[in-house]
């Protein structure tokens, strides 16, 4: 029995001397990458963009009655928009906007006719004619544009085509205002092109 523990031990020393050994070259061969020292430069401005002038929209609202502003409910109110900004060199512009409700927003109508002007592009190019087609629109809550059709042709079918696809293109519109009592807001928009 003596001589079995005198083996099994010098076995085990032998083997924790080699041990220590081989793991002595590990300890001593760790890997320090090199260090580099930098300087940090500011980032250069970034000078946006002008921004687009939006077209400018007058609302004329009539007030009814004190006594009978429950009973009425107006219908067709217009906004003209100004034919200097909203209308391009070509002579083709967003001439008018109506909406079925009484719509006391006119920054609203601003926003619809300044995204829908920048998606116009007009392939007409008649000579000495004006062209006159109405794009009737539903706007939803979200600004979703449901069901926009012709609703009065201009006789040239490309303009009419145009005049539609510059307000489907320009679908989702901008939220309607919170203080917008409805669920949506029905919208008629004339497209011109005077030369």
């Amino acid at each position: 029995m003596r001589k079995a523990l005198f083996i099994s031990f010098t076995v085990h020393v032998f083997l924790f001397l080699l041990l220590w050994r081989v793991g002595w070259k590990r300890v001593s061969e760790i890997y320090v990458p090199q260090v580099y020292q930098v300087q940090l430069i500011a980032m250069p401005q970034v000078v946006a963009p002008p921004e687009e002038e939006t077209p400018t929209v007058e609302v004329e609202t009539i007030p009814p009655p004190p006594d009978e502003k429950k009973k009425l409910k107006p219908k067709l109110q217009q906004a003209k928009v100004q034919p200097e900004s909203a209308q391009s060199p070509a002579g083709e512009s967003l001439s008018s906007v109506r909406t079925d409700e009484l719509f006391e927003f006119p920054y609203y109508l601003r926003l619809m006719i300044g995204k829908i002007s920048r998606n116009w592009r007009n392939p007409y190019s008649g000579r000495g004619e004006k062209v006159l087609a109405t794009v009737y629109l539903q706007v939803l809550r979200d600004g979703t544009i449901i069901s926009p059709r012709v609703e009065k042709s201009s006789g040239v079918p490309t303009f009419d085509r145009a005049a539609l696809r510059a307000v489907i293109i320009s679908n989702p519109l901008p939220q309607l205002p919170p203080d917008f009592q409805e669920q949506q807001l029905t919208v008629y928009i004339d497209f011109e092109y005077i030369r």
